[in-house]
Parts: structure tokens; C-alpha cells; sequence
């Protein structure tokens, strides 16, 4: 089994945002101050963001605390109308830490690092570049078989499998406001081909009933 469970998530669409004059400092602080709030409640869980990116990682010995870290990312990034694809993989990840340096130029105000590598980490880019439409979180098959064996109804199984992070009423929730959001959105745009996939997405857990226990958003 591989020691870590690491998953990378994206803003959607962020680029022609930018270009377009659509993408403002609100967008950033939705996405970034959630996962602030995911890593103050769950403190075995590592993250490092950079732009419009996130990387999380945890044992997977414990899948329990990343799976409400995702939960908690996803609720709010969704309540705010932040659309973000994700991929989780199972891999090694390496966080290097250098005490004697670190104590004295981690505090420097004009610098921010994150000393991050591993097979684990490429797996999850990788997969989430190459993946379909949509605020999805796709997963590789043994991530999947993973999350399965700790909580069966944590996965949509397909040829991609996908994390099924709801609850049910975050589902529901979730469900009315992608139906909302695709009929507001042009279409044959990427805004709206990702809308439409998540549509579907969330039509599709909910018609599974493929929600996490209500503890996850507790």
C-alpha cells in the first residue's frame, strides 16, 4: 500500500478569467481562505497552495481526516460558486523541512515556500489535467479501491472513479445550485461544458445516494 493519499486541486477556467478582466481578488480569497479553514481543523493533514492550485496530503493509514478536509474545501468553494477540479492519488509525497533554516527565513514577509515532491504528487496533476469537464474530484483506481474499503459510499465508481465528498443535504444542495448555474451560463462555452458535467455529477450522486455520513461536515 502506498504511504500517502495526495490529492491536487484547480480553479476552473481561471486563465481566460484573468485575460477576460472576471477573475478579482474575491475569487482568490473564496478559494484560498476555505483551505486556511480546512487545515486549521484538521492538523494531520498538509497543504500548500500557490495561485489558483492546492496540494493536500495524509497517511493512508487515516483517510478519514483528508476526506473532511475535501468535504470542507468543497462546501464552501461550491457555496460560493467557486468551480474546482480535483484528482487524489495514492503515492509517495515528500515535505521537506529544514528546522535550522526555516526558523529563521520562513517568517521573511516577502517569501512563501513549500519544499514538496513525489511520485504521488505527479500521479494527481497529472490526472487532474487530463481529466474530463466539471468540479469534479476524479481519482485513480487505487485511491479508489481505498476510499471504498474505509467508507463504501465515498466513491461513484465509472472507468474514471469519482470522490463522492457530500453529504446528502450538501448534495441536494449542491445539486439545485449547478442546475441554477448552468441554465445562467452561455452556451458551448467551457463555463458552460463544465457546468453541464457537473450538473451531472451531482444528479448522479444523488440519484446513487452515494452521500458520506453527516459527521464528515461537523
Amino acid at each position: 500500500m502506498a504511504s500517502s493519499v495526495v490529492g491536487f486541486f484547480d480553479i476552473l477556467g481561471t486563465k481566460n478569467a484573468v485575460i477576460d478582466d472576471r477573475f478579482s481578488d474575491t475569487d482568490i480569497l473564496e478559494f484560498v481562505n476555505a483551505i486556511v479553514l480546512a487545515a486549521d481543523l484538521n492538523p494531520t493533514i498538509r497543504f500548500a497552495v500557490f495561485s489558483d492550485s492546492v496540494i493536500i496530503s495524509g497517511s493512508s493509514s487515516e483517510t478519514k481526516p483528508l476526506l473532511r478536509a475535501v468535504n470542507f474545501m468543497y462546501a464552501n468553494w461550491f457555496s460560493e460558486l467557486v468551480y474546482v477540479r480535483g484528482a487524489i492519488s495514492c503515492g509517495d509525497i515528500h515535505w521537506l523541512d529544514d528546522p535550522s533554516f526555516d526558523t529563521t527565513y520562513q517568517s521573511l514577509p516577502n517569501l512563501t515556500y513549500a519544499r514538496v515532491y513525489g511520485k504521488g504528487l505527479v500521479d494527481a496533476y497529472n490526472l487532474e489535467h487530463r481529466s474530463g469537464p466539471g468540479a469534479i474530484c476524479f481519482l485513480t483506481k487505487e485511491t479508489a479501491e481505498l476510499l471504498l474499503e474505509r467508507e463504501s459510499l465515498s466513491v461513484l465508481e465509472s472507468n474514471l472513479p469519482l470522490l463522492c465528498w457530500a453529504t446528502e443535504q450538501q448534495a441536494k444542495a449542491c445539486q439545485v445550485n449547478a442546475k441554477l448555474h448552468l441554465e445562467r451560463t452561455r452556451r458551448d462555452t467551457d463555463e458552460w461544458r463544465h457546468a453541464t458535467a457537473t450538473k451531472y455529477y451531482f444528479d448522479t450522486v444523488v440519484s446513487q445516494t452515494r452521500f458520506l455520513p453527516e459527521s464528515y461536515s461537523k
